[in-house]
């Protein structure tokens, strides 16, 4: 039987880095993954490529509604036929896991090897929990169906939002056991230990088409500059969820990260498919006149959307 963990929360909270040490913890152990994107461009897949990994990437939307739920059905489908320990799933930041009881149900008599649905983990920005935790219905169910809850960046909040964070998310979720980290630092063992399955009833996604953000890919020509992509990116990050890719600058690649005001622009050693850019707009913001702008002030040779 495979045991099945799904890792939620909202975008830019860390669930990469959590798979990054999911994955490490586990490298000796026989697992899979799927990693679910919202925009057309698979990231984080390309962030977590390992040799040996068997992953299966699922993007443009979230694999709980109904734009790509039946991909989701046939992936683990899929994934059923090896025999893993462990399929770890990371959502995308904005899906309602709600029915993900109701998935494993449907899919119970197709699957090769059964899964055990171990729980999901919550991960939460704890810099942002308390601004945005009203923002979507899918950010409040990822909390109540959670297993575990993580809270990550520790290190930039103080004791008092701390211990606000833990009463909003008691008053969501009192069974789940709640970590506190920075950068997902913490005993995998001991996390996987205390998951358990949701006790929230399971419900219909609340995911629509009003409440969509929209996505926007930006290709980056070689011939920008580091001033020039931080000057543009800085412009657009207010009118965003979250900012994240890969670019050449010269000769050189670097990987794009930036959720709310924190951009990071890190050098990147090995090879990427496209000089691409993903943007995710904050609902009900005019990021196209954002970027129109920004392309225009900071780097209108170097920067296409």
């Amino acid at each position: 039987m495979t045991q099945l963990i799904l890792l939620t929360g909202f975008l830019g909270t860390g669930k990469t880095t959590l798979m990054e040490r999911l994955l490490h913890y586990y490298k000796d152990s026989p697992v899979g993954v799927i990693v679910n994107e919202f925009g057309e461009i698979n990231i984080d897949a390309r962030l977590l490529e390992k040799d040996g990994t068997i992953m299966r990437e699922l993007s443009n939307g979230s694999i709980f509604c109904s734009c790509i739920k039946e991909n989701f059905i046939k992936a683990l489908i899929d994934m059923s036929s090896p025999n893993f320990e462990y399929l770890f799933i990371e959502a995308s930041g904005l899906a309602d896991p709600g029915n993900m009881q109701q998935i494993l149900e449907v899919i119970e008599k197709y699957t090769v090897h059964p899964y055990h649905y171990s729980g999901s983990i919550c991960v939460l920005d704890g810099e942002a929990f308390l601004e945005l935790k009203d923002l979507l219905p899918a950010v409040g169910n990822q909390l109540t169906q959670a297993g575990v809850v993580l809270v990550n960046k520790e290190d930039l909040i103080s004791p008092v939002i701390k211990d606000e964070i833990q009463a909003e998310v008691r008053k969501a979720n009192i069974h789940a056991p709640i970590f506190f980290t920075s950068y997902c630092n913490i005993n995998i063992n001991t996390l996987v230990m205390n998951l358990q399955p949701s006790k929230s009833a399971s419900q219909d996604c609340t995911n629509t088409p009003e409440n969509r953000p929209q996505t926007f890919i930006i290709k980056v020509l070689p011939s920008v500059t580091i001033n020039e992509l931080q000057g543009f990116l800085n412009f657009v990050a207010p009118y965003t969820y979250r900012i994240k890719g890969f670019v050449t600058v010269g000769d050189s690649n670097y990987s794009v990260s930036c959720v709310r005001s924190h951009l990071m622009i890190m050098p990147w050693s090995r090879d990427i498919p496209a000089s691409e850019i993903v943007l995710i707009s904050a609902v009900g913001i005019g990021l196209t006149g954002a970027i129109a702008k920004a392309i225009k002030m900071k780097a209108p040779q170097s920067i296409k959307l």
